[in-house]
């Protein structure tokens, strides 16, 4: 029982909560492979249960989980509010259309957490058409795709993807350590996201590394950072509002509609 527990956790911690595990009868025999004899002596060749794991691309769930290779260039310093925002052939400050900016760097597309805060943005951007709301991605443009048609589209958010990372570095998104990735608090927090809210995430897109930090920026129209900073930990609830606020727009807001 307790074994079959730690099991469930585990998968859920490697983003492979959706798979179910087979349960046995005292009658049926234990799975050995498909030329083992079961315990009443038959021979049946795949024999057994079907394979859970089928489905389930090992590749991708595993490549998540190593340490990508650096990006082209340093990691700087995360900006503060008064400095002038970083700007790259990709992301250019002052933004082109004149239009202040909120950013929200994406942990990896399939990130529960990710998921709920792309969502949140993504209705912020249809009530303040004045903001120019941009999500980047360091997954491949396939993965980032399929991943937002799950979601139903980017709507009024622009998507950028940014697979070197160039980006992230630029603003002083690096790879976290392991008490911002594996701390308790971020499963169990994950659980209560799913079983409230019923965002269980989705399958690790292709190219995505689980060690990548993300974070949020409020930029004005001079290129000037207003707010924002990296995320303090998986599960750190950004208050996508403030950045609204600090930009001058949406005074009513509430501030508790973060990640949960």
């Amino acid at each position: 029982m307790f074994s079959k527990i730690g099991t469930k956790i585990a998968l859920h911690k490697a983003g492979l909560g959706n798979v179910s595990l087979p349960s046995f009868t005292k009658s049926e025999g234990t799975y050995t492979g498909g030329n083992s004899k079961n315990r009443s002596g038959d021979e049946s060749e795949g024999a057994g249960f079907n394979n859970p794991f089928a489905t389930v691309q090992w590749g991708k769930a595993f490549a998540s989980w190593q340490s990508p290779p650096p990006p082209p260039n340093p990691v700087r310093e995360p900006p503060v509010a008064g400095d002038k925002a970083q700007s790259n052939v990709k992301l250019k400050f002052p933004a082109i259309d004149g239009r202040p900016c909120i950013v929200l760097f994406m942990r990896f597309c399939g990130c529960p957490f990710t998921q709920k805060l792309f969502l949140h943005m993504r209705s912020l951007a249809n009530r303040h058409t004045g903001i120019h709301f941009i999500a980047i991605s360091h997954c491949t443009p396939d993965a980032t795709n399929e991943w937002l048609k799950k979601l139903g589209g980017a709507w009024n958010v622009d998507v950028i993807v940014d697979q070197t990372r160039e980006l992230y570095a630029l603003w002083g998104l690096g790879i976290s350590n392991w008490g911002h990735l594996l701390h308790p608090r971020n499963g169990y927090n994950q659980y209560l996201l799913g079983k409230k809210e019923g965002v269980w995430g989705q399958q690790v897109g292709e190219g995505g590394c689980r060690w990548q930090t993300g974070g949020a920026y409020a930029v004005d129209d001079r290129g000037i950072v207003k707010w924002g900073g990296p995320m303090k930990s998986v599960d750190d609830q950004i208050m996508l509002e403030d950045g609204v606020r600090a930009l001058g727009f949406g005074s009513a807001l509430g501030s508790n509609t973060g990640v949960f």
